[in-house]
């Protein structure tokens, strides 16, 4: 989250044009004028990413100890002044994770790389991981058949939107679990390819080595009916369903924050 002051009035410890970028583990870089003040906008900023789909806004702080007319925040200081922050979503690029390096999982990098997602793909197999079967910038994860590594660790934070399209069912079973052992906080999207028979089978094994698929929705048979068979066919109804499942958890998390606000301002109407 990008804080920057963008508007003062009276005596503020920060003026506009300073900046602090808060990061969802915590830390923050950056300098609003400290003290209380630049306390309250981190935990404001930490606040809101830790939502499901954060929204960017422009707050007002009172360098008060009590709130002013009910419009903004106080902040217990005795400057006298406000301050506006606008603390603004930056967002990386959701994770497009393939399970998977073969003729589907191919075709979905491809479909991924124009939909705007960045492109982890993980197999156990040297030759599914050649960089020349992928668009340019993807990551390559080598784990072993049973997905015991850590491949998910440099994007665990991110929004991540998995499919598993391996080649059979037990190593379908092996990555459902290894992503369900990591427990990633922002898993948005979980896919698994086959037919039914097979799904309950993946099912039933991943529940026998501890994995609770209950906690998630489990998009199987993966992506929309849309018809096809063929590689690419696949691949464009599993992205068609992420997207949908990807714009659909945007708007609930719009409607979320303006119902919020509209509760503020009955709020604020109420005491004027």
């Amino acid at each position: 989250m990008l804080c920057q002051i963008v508007r003062s009035e009276g005596s503020t410890p920060g003026k506009p044009g300073w900046k602090l970028l808060a990061r969802p583990d915590g830390s923050a870089f950056g300098n609003l004028g400290g003290g209380a003040f630049e306390a309250m906008v981190t935990a404001d900023a930490l606040g809101k990413l830790a939502q499901a789909v954060p929204v960017s806004e422009v707050k007002r702080y009172y360098f008060t100890e009590e709130a002013v007319a009910f419009k903004g925040e106080p902040t217990g200081m005795v400057c006298g002044g406000m301050a506006e922050v606008f603390l603004e979503v930056m967002a990386a690029p959701p994770v497009l994770v393939i399970c998977g390096g073969g003729p589907v999982g191919q075709a979905l990098a491809r479909a991924g790389a124009l939909g705007g997602f960045e492109l982890l793909v993980a197999d156990d197999r040297a030759e599914f991981r050649d960089p020349a079967l992928f668009p340019a910038g993807t990551r390559l994860a080598a784990v072993t058949r049973e997905y015991e590594e850590p491949f998910l660790a440099g994007v665990v934070h991110r929004d991540l939107y998995l499919a598993v399209v391996t080649r059979c069912w037990e190593t379908d079973t092996a990555a459902l679990a290894s992503v369900l052992r990591n427990e990633p906080p922002r898993l948005c999207y979980l896919g698994l390819m086959g037919s039914r028979r097979k799904i309950a089978r993946v099912r039933a094994e991943v529940a026998a080595r501890g994995g609770e698929l209950d906690r998630h929705v489990l998009h199987a048979p993966i992506g929309l009916p849309i018809g096809g068979d063929s590689p690419g066919e696949i691949a464009i109804a599993i992205l068609a369903e992420i997207i949908a499942t990807r714009y659909e958890r945007e708007t609930e998390g719009r409607e979320d924050a303006a119902a919020q606000l509209d509760d503020v301002g009955r709020v604020e109407r109420k005491n004027a």
